[in-house]
């Protein structure tokens, strides 16, 4: 049995340990390449969907100090009721300052939400300074804080920006904070 070291190994054996490193660095190369596209990919497939904007309104059709029942073409995913909602009612209200609260005109209460668009949605009432849900005797505040009757929560709301002139919403439901 001979005894080599590296400077002496025979040419033949040089060339396969070469050979070995070369081929051992491209399957690195492209486990590196598989890698990366894999992290893409996974990353691509749990990143949130773009958030949709509806336009509502021009912002001069809201006078300071109102209330305006909207109805706007959406197709959006009602949690509370569990489905897909077309229209949606919503409850524009504009301050003195002209800041807007968009809520959803629907009882936060499954049983009544399951019934919008057009029955029991959430009403205002100028007389009693409230909204109202007349199927299941709900009420809350101007500012959407929940008042009397079987709701769970105040009002859900959308976050409202004002671009250009005009009243936009976001298509991302904030629920309203459980009542105390």
């Amino acid at each position: 049995m001979e005894n080599y070291s590296l400077e002496s190994l025979p040419a033949s054996d040089l060339r396969k340990r070469r050979i070995t490193r070369i081929l051992l660095l491209i399957w690195l190369a492209l486990g590196l390449v598989v890698a990366g596209i894999l992290c893409y990919v996974v990353s691509q497939a749990f990143r949130p969907p773009p958030i949709a904007r509806i336009y509502v309104g021009d912002v001069n059709e809201y006078p300071a100090n109102s209330v305006n029942l909207e109805y706007v073409n959406a197709d959006f995913f009602d949690p509370t009721a569990n489905r897909q909602v077309e229209t949606l009612p919503l409850q524009v209200v504009r301050d003195a300052n002209g800041n807007f609260t968009v809520f959803f005109a629907r009882s936060t209460r499954q049983a009544e939400a399951i019934l919008i668009p057009r029955t029991c949605v959430v009403e205002w009432d100028d007389s009693l300074e409230k909204f109202l849900e007349l199927c299941g005797g709900a009420q809350w505040n101007r500012d959407g804080s929940y008042a009397a009757g079987p709701a769970p929560r105040d009002l859900d709301r959308f976050p409202a920006h004002i671009e250009n002139g005009q009243l936009w919403i976001d298509l991302m439901l904030e629920n309203g904070a459980p009542r105390s």
